[in-house]
């Protein structure tokens, strides 16, 4: 679908004056990259080591990939009840020898679940690498599941699942993910107690003994450590998995992201959430970073057009929408998101979809183009101080199938292959075009308040009603 863009000739110094600007932050983050080591244990666990001496500590992350197959209540109920049971603090009463380990390690960790995987990260000091290999035993030979627990998780099923995290968020993204991908989360209501209830204990232990398997995970290990001595420690204790179960292939993922806005009726007293969400390129794919620019051109504070356009003048004073990032495993998505008034949604609403029908008309300028590369690679300067910086790289790299020789730039690298007349040419093909053919705009919009004062907001746009009930 690429198209040739006529009208924007490139000036033959461009590269020399974004490199002079740049070049300091390019050789900050050369000189940060650890080491990489990548084993593959016997017992069937694929490890990747990032060697970073300078770090007084070692950051793990043990992702656990969830069933490919399509999902709906139960099995999202039943992961996040088996996540519960196995990592909530508050639930370890009778204790277990999992969260003990946790314990003894400092307890300092975090389980965080996406559509695809389970993530547990945990820190550790470098003389705790034997706890830490005993604790993965502890991991895949879990066999603690309480009736008298689990039914506390499900009686407080929603405290426990708000508690700490931006809960909100997570529903949206959960949302939207399904309607980009045709799987089956939501329908009626969402997660009312009837359907909780109808959760056994039998059904977690499945799940666990299905899912908790070395063969069907990835370990990252980040910091100062040795990773063939870690290796052998992680031989010694990773207990052998019985053979694995038959799986049924799955479907590669393909986004069909449509124009839908969805209204999650809360009784949360709280002003209404607005979350915009956009499929996007893979990181480590070439067209990524052009769709960062333009987004960051429509919605970067302060200079973006929502805020710079005549509309946002009695809209958006003492608003700023804040944007996250969620990488799968062949697409990302875009969450721009804010908190307004009712009776400034559909007004926002209609500011944006008027400003991304302008880049049609008005294409991305040399200064926006500068202003998001100089943010972009501002913030890959901060993260690569973050002890997480190249945990994400690993991760896209180990679920691309197959996985490629030599892999596409990502990061600040990607600067070097992003010209401006290229991120013209993408924003136009993403947006501009689409409304010149008339094709209907993409997007997922999911809004989160009172349903009854957001549906008398919107005269416009159409919205579906889902029951959000936290009883």
């Amino acid at each position: 679908m690429s198209m040739t863009n006529k009208h924007f000739p490139a000036p033959k110094f461009r590269w020399f004056m974004v490199w002079t600007i740049f070049f300091p932050l390019f050789t900050f983050q050369l000189a940060a990259e650890a080491r990489q080591f990548s084993f593959f244990s016997s017992k069937g666990l694929p490890i990747k080591v990032l060697q970073q001496n300078e770090m007084p500590f070692v950051h793990a992350q043990l992702l656990v990939f969830l069933d490919g197959e399509k999902q709906n209540y139960n099995s999202l109920l039943i992961s996040q009840l088996t996540f519960m049971n196995m990592f909530a603090r508050e639930l370890n009463l009778p204790s277990t020898n999992l969260l003990d380990s946790f314990f003894r390690l400092g307890n300092d960790y975090q389980v965080e679940q996406t559509p695809e995987y389970v993530t547990i990260s945990l820190n550790f000091l470098p003389d705790r690498l034997a706890a830490f290999t005993k604790l993965l035993k502890e991991i895949y030979t879990y066999q603690s599941f309480h009736l008298k627990k689990f039914n506390l998780s499900k009686e407080k099923y929603w405290s426990f699942f708000i508690k700490n995290r931006d809960w909100k968020k997570e529903i949206a993204f959960l949302l939207a993910y399904q309607q980009m991908v045709g799987n089956f989360y939501f329908s009626q209501g969402l997660m009312v107690q009837e359907i909780v209830n109808s959760i056994n204990l039998a059904q977690l232990r499945s799940f666990y003994l299905k899912t908790f398997r070395p063969d069907n995970s990835l370990l990252i290990l980040k910091g100062n450590i040795n990773p063939y001595i870690a290796l052998g420690q992680i031989e010694r204790d990773l207990p052998v998995s019985p053979p694995a179960p038959a799986k049924n292939k799955k479907e590669e993922v393909t986004p069909n992201s449509s124009r839908r806005i969805f209204v999650l009726n809360s009784t949360v007293s709280d002003a209404p959430m607005i979350y915009w969400f956009d499929e996007a390129p893979a990181m480590s794919e070439a067209d990524y970073l052009p769709f960062f620019i333009g987004n960051f051109t429509l919605f970067g504070f302060p200079g973006g057009r929502i805020y710079q356009s005549e509309r946002s003048q009695f809209l958006l004073g003492g608003y700023k929408v804040s944007t996250d990032i969620f990488s799968l495993k062949n697409f990302t998505v875009f969450c721009n998101y804010l908190r307004l008034n009712y009776n400034d949604l559909e007004n926002f609403l209609f500011l944006v979809d008027q400003e991304r029908k302008k880049f049609s008309a008005r294409p991305v300028v040399k200064k926006e183009y500068l202003d998001a590369l100089n943010y972009y690679l501002g913030r890959a300067q901060v993260e690569t101080g973050n002890f997480e910086y190249g945990m994400q790289q690993v991760i896209d790299r180990f679920q691309s199938q197959p996985a490629s020789l030599s892999q596409p730039p990502r990061g600040p690298e990607l600067v070097r292959e992003v010209t401006f007349e290229r991120v013209v040419q993408v924003m136009d093909e993403l947006m501009g075009y689409k409304h010149r053919a008339g094709i209907r705009e993409k997007g997922i919009i999911v809004l989160i308040g009172n349903a009854n004062l957001i549906m008398n907001a919107l005269k416009i746009f159409k919205a579906d009603v889902i029951e959000l009930r936290m009883d």
